[in-house]
């Protein structure tokens, strides 16, 4: 999650369904809590994950990892971010804020990819 003072609780419901709780401080003394529903398909490598709740309540993110030979990987990443602070931005700050999260998401990314190195 990359921030020092945030935490993640876990609920499982299934063997496949998953609820995480998201929560970190988004400035000087807000709190964010995010929740996400996380459907896994391990026997392909595929999971998807839903906002329930939280800023971008009702955006879901799809998530395939594929294998390039006996010693790599890569992961396919299909996304829609509904942003409803921002629903009437300019097409201009709709871009700048895409790239922000873009970023962003790969900053998360980076992180895993070092915890699990």
């Amino acid at each position: 999650m990359g921030e020092k003072d945030a935490s993640r609780k876990i609920e499982r419901f299934t063997q496949r369904t998953v609820i995480l709780t998201d929560t970190f401080n988004a400035g000087t003394k807000s709190q964010i809590e995010k929740q996400k529903l996380v459907q896994l398909y391990p026997e392909t490598l595929f999971w998807t994950s839903t906002h329930i709740s939280g800023p971008a309540k009702h955006s879901q993110f799809i998530y395939q990892i594929t294998a390039e030979g006996d010693d790599a990987s890569h992961l396919d990443f299909t996304g829609i971010f509904l942003d409803y602070v921002h629903e009437k931005a300019s097409e201009a700050d709709a871009a700048k804020l895409a790239e922000k999260e873009r970023k962003n998401d790969a900053a998360a990314w980076a992180l895993l990819a070092k915890a699990m190195g």
